[in-house]
């Protein structure tokens, strides 16, 4: 994911500041300013997510039990760990109750499935883990829990000598497994790594979360880098603003999915025609 250019320059625009220029864009690492908005930006953007139940946001995801060590807390049976691009966690299935502590997904539902908010972040596959006397190659992506304990999770271990070509050893020539031997196998480089976010993907969030992330944007640049607290004051009230209609927008989505209540006769299987 890349820093939005006119998210970042409507922002710099609100609060009174020059909108970066295409040489900012071309020469990323050299532009403080560039640098100073990115940093901005990526934190913003995760509050918001964290704070809404923003719609365009969900996603749905059977949890899968933690294989963590951890001190057992008796009033729920089960801890899940929670998906790795979890922003917010909204609701389990039929409402059941829960609590989050330190990332874990407390409940007594033994079969859990989370309704929540994503951030957009990713686990790309890495094409080998290096060590000196071995190598373990994965295909898949990893989502949660320890590894080997989930399906869509697949190592095959392989051996330092079964390397590619690329791989060969310079100062013990095929011969790896010799102590003296510093080698290491160069790895490809992973295309997303010239973005400005190569460990989030954008997803297509509603008008009103990137409205928002532009006036909390804006607030945070006329407090922070222009020091000016009265406009920082209405930007964010104009935030809160558009906060105030996600929050209604979310509930009036939820609303219309919600069941009808059943009557105690119906539960009870009673029948008083």
């Amino acid at each position: 994911m890349n820093m939005n250019k006119n998210i970042v320059n409507r922002a710099l625009y609100y609060a009174g500041q020059e909108q970066l220029k295409e040489r900012d864009f071309s020469n990323k690492d050299k532009s403080e300013k560039y640098q100073i908005c990115k940093s901005f930006y990526i934190s913003t953007f995760l509050e918001a997510l964290s704070e809404l139940e923003w719609v365009n946001g969900r996603k749905r995801k059977k949890l899968v039990p933690t294989g963590r060590p951890i001190i057992k807390d008796t009033r729920y049976r089960y801890a899940y760990d929670l998906p790795f691009d979890c922003a917010k966690p909204v609701e389990l299935q039929d409402n059941e109750y829960f609590i989050i502590e330190d990332k874990l997904l407390l409940t007594d539902e033994p079969k859990a499935e989370l309704l929540y908010v994503s951030n957009g972040k990713v686990m790309r596959p890495v094409s080998s883990l290096r060590m000196q006397l071995g190598m373990i190659e994965e295909t898949e992506y990893i989502t949660a829990g320890p590894p080997g304990t989930i399906p869509e999770v697949t190592f095959h271990p392989g051996n330092i000598k079964d390397l590619p070509k690329e791989g060969v050893c310079h100062c013990h020539v095929g011969n790896f497994e010799s102590p003296e031997c510093k080698c290491v196998v160069e790895l490809p480089s992973d295309p997303q790594s010239d973005e400005d976010y190569p460990d989030y993907e954008e997803l297509d969030y509603e008008p009103k979360f990137f409205q928002y992330i532009e006036k909390m944007l804006a607030a945070k640049f006329a407090i922070k880098v222009t020091d000016q607290p009265r406009l920082h004051t209405q930007l964010l009230q104009e935030a809160m603003i558009i906060k105030h209609e996600a929050v209604a927008a979310s509930r009036s989505k939820r609303a219309a999915k919600r069941k009808e209540d059943v009557y105690w006769t119906d539960q009870m299987g009673v029948n008083l025609d």
